[in-house]
């Protein structure tokens, strides 16, 4: 049992008990162990208005684990996390979670010992769980005690008495409805997975294959009319999404001659999907979130820019402003002639990327070290918006952008009075310039959608270690003398802000190149 605390006003109290048993008897090979923890977290100071905050967070979970295998060939675990939560109310606050592992490492059968000995290691494994989460958020704020209600007080009140003795009450309300069957939201995961080992360990790999079925996600209810005349909707536990994946990673050693090679990668691609999710009723299907990832954004569908007002006149309306030659032209989708809110579909992949990888080399020679390693990242896509790419629209922190200057779609009479070049390209790369807001320009369409791919040269290192016979004479251990960076290049269809960042506005410090040399040296 442990208790600690901190200047910044937290208080923790913690139980942990664990129980542990394992024997080895012939080719058999058990274990078993159970744990008991308990928690309990209070803060102090800067309570605030909230008293919530003065209340401690408790915790308890008991947690157990079996595990067998035979002759270190055959592999079965099992797991189970019984937790208690004080986040919901009675009934409710505790969860069971089981788990199971099987795994079976073909290298160690006498076939394959016997026969192919190259093979160190060849595990084949599969695992099935539970995982239980009790945290509830919405947005960065954590909600605690959802199966409360909350009241406030508030209107303009109502005048008691008559003459010179009249005094005004204002009234109390819910602003929160209690949603007291609100409990764990639970993760079912799946596994599956190779680990390979071959050539006395020159050569490794993993490879997994993942899948995640996650049920009853917090949320609030959204079909609730008006007329039932809550404050807020309730939460409740009604969403469901799916996600999965694989991702893998090897590394290669081998001697080639009087050089050291290593030779290593990895990758992760994974994508979800909202299975359920409770939305208002709407038109057309496109328009709900179920079907789609996760945060998928929404949008309007670009043709390119008005070439001229002919264009205009043969085209659906559209209900976001005037427009002229050289704003963006949207499609309509659902073929009511008018483009509007209706209109806008998922449009784009996500903007934390589904594919990550990573590619590096290392080479030794004679002292001399080179380490090279690339990083990159796939189907992602994000929005641009902000000042950055509409002129003059933000007041005081308008201006115009420079890509905006050499690529935006300019008219002949204005590009003769200004004495430029025209540009009436339908696919420019931006539209015409507006001095102040052009709600139709401005509108999330795929015309802002720029490609998040990119690699990467993240880190690159050169050294040479000094032979012995000269550091010794020095009287030192080692003496490297080295020049390494990182950031250095960056290869991106995306050429106006670091696209990793994905940042719409791109109003985010830049990514730091840096080129450093030094002397490392061992007393």
């Amino acid at each position: 049992m442990t208790q600690s605390s901190t200047s910044s006003g937290n208080r923790r109290e913690f139980l942990d008990l664990l129980l542990s048993w394992e024997r080895g008897f012939n080719n058999h090979h058990t274990g078993v162990t159970v744990r008991y923890t308990q928690d309990s977290k209070k803060q102090t100071v800067d309570l605030g208005s909230d008293i919530k905050t003065g209340i401690a967070r408790r915790n308890q979970a008991l947690a157990g684990r079996a595990t067998y295998n035979w002759n270190y060939r055959y592999f079965v675990d099992f797991n189970f996390g019984y937790s208690g939560s004080e986040n919901f109310a009675k009934g409710h606050q505790f969860g069971f979670f089981p788990a199971y592992s099987l795994a079976w490492n073909i290298a160690e059968e006498p076939i394959v010992k016997k026969n192919l000995k190259w093979i160190n290691m060849f595990k084949v494994r599969y695992s099935h769980g539970k995982v239980g989460n009790d945290k509830l958020m919405e947005g960065n704020d954590e909600i605690r005690f959802p199966y409360l209600y909350t009241i406030g007080t508030g209107g303009s009140g109502y005048n008691w008495g008559f003459g010179d003795y009249t005094q005004s009450y204002t009234g109390t309300y819910y602003t929160q409805v209690a949603s007291p069957g609100i409990t764990w939201e639970i993760a079912t995961k799946d596994d599956l997975g190779v680990d390979l080992s071959l050539f006395n360990d020159k050569l490794t790999a993993t490879v997994d294959y993942f899948s995640e079925k996650r049920t009853g996600i917090y949320m609030r209810r959204q079909y609730l009319p008006e007329i039932v005349g809550l404050g807020s909707q309730p939460r409740a536990n009604v969403g469901v999404v799916t996600s999965k994946g694989f991702d893998g990673h090897f590394a290669l050693k081998q001697k080639v001659g009087t050089v050291d090679v290593t030779l290593r990668g990895n990758i992760t691609y994974s994508k979800n999907e909202v299975q359920e999710r409770d939305e208002e009723t709407k038109v057309y299907p496109y328009e709900y979130d179920s079907g789609y990832r996760v945060n998928q954004l929404k949008g309007l569908v670009s043709l390119g820019l008005f070439k001229d007002y002919d264009d205009i006149r043969n085209s659906p309306r559209q209900d976001f402003g005037t427009v002229q030659p050289g704003d963006i032209k949207y499609k309509d989708v659902n073929g009511d002639g008018v483009v509007n809110s209706q209109d806008r579909v998922a449009i784009g992949a996500t903007t934390r990327p589904n594919l990550v990888y990573g590619i590096g080399a290392s080479f030794a020679w004679k002292g001399f070290d080179f380490n090279i390693h690339f990083q990159g990242a796939g189907k992602s896509t994000f929005p641009v918006y902000g000042k950055c790419v509409y002129a003059f629209s933000e007041s005081d922190w308008g201006n115009i952008f420079k890509d905006m200057i050499t690529d935006r779609w300019v008219d002949s009479q204005t590009a003769a009075t200004l004495g430029i070049q025209a540009n009436e390209n339908p696919n420019a790369s931006y539209p015409r310039l507006s001095y102040g807001g052009n709600n139709n320009n401005q509108q999330t369409s795929t015309f802002w959608m720029r490609d998040g791919r990119y690699v990467r040269l993240k880190n690159l290192d050169i050294g040479y270690t000094l032979p012995k016979s000269i550091v010794n004479k020095l009287r030192f251990n080692n003496i490297r003398i080295y020049i390494a960076g990182s950031n250095l290049i960056t290869w991106s269809s995306f050429k106006v802000w670091d696209p990793e960042s994905a940042n719409p506005r791109g109003e985010d410090y830049p990514l730091t190149k840096s080129i450093t040399m030094g002397l490392s040296v061992n007393l």
